[in-house]
């Protein structure tokens, strides 16, 4: 565990096709803000938030409601571990 937490003796390097697809990447997306205002950034960036965190919120709901917990009927043919009463 120790050799895990000790500080790397040289920097970590990494892939070159990750380095040119990180900045295919950034050169894309510096290209779509180019035109837009700081207003407009961060209005779509605080629409992107909303609509992820409602989108996980959803899924959340969903796996917890009990609606859908009923739906899910486990027979002893789909099952293979064998239950002892």
């Amino acid at each position: 565990m120790k050799s895990l937490l000790k500080k790397r003796e040289t920097a970590f390097t990494y892939h070159r096709h990750y380095l040119s697809a990180q900045k295919k990447w950034s050169e894309k997306m510096s290209s779509l803000a180019e035109g837009c205002s700081k207003r407009k950034l961060i209005f779509l960036l605080s629409l992107f938030v909303i609509l992820s965190a409602g989108y996980l919120l959803y899924n959340v709901y969903n796996t917890f409601s009990e609606k859908e917990t009923q739906q899910v009927k486990i027979s002893e043919q789909t099952v293979k571990i064998k239950i002892i009463d």
